[in-house]
């Protein structure tokens, strides 16, 4: 009985195995061979972490780093929110 249910847990993990390989495969199949011949990112999403790198300020209240175009800016100094501008 234990060679049996050995047996049946080595089917079914040999056949998820070869499902998950012909998954893999297809997909490679599907993705657009171009080359990179035009120079773009492959990732399409305009929004992606390496399209646009800003500059990061700290607040002069807490000290937490925050992209410059979120910032609040009084009197020469930077914060990270109106209610820590307030403070000051």
């Amino acid at each position: 009985m234990k060679f049996l249910m050995w047996l049946v847990l080595a089917v079914l993990v040999v056949l998820a195995l070869r499902k998950k390989s012909s998954t893999i495969s297809s997909a490679q199949q599907q993705a657009p061979l171009d080359g990179g011949s035009t120079g773009s990112s492959p990732n399409p999403n305009p929004n992606s972490a390496n399209q646009h790198a800003e500059t990061m300020v700290c607040c002069e209240h807490c000290q937490v780093y925050v992209p410059s175009s979120e910032a609040v800016y009084r009197q020469q100094q930077v914060f990270c929110s109106v209610a820590h501008a307030d403070l000051h």
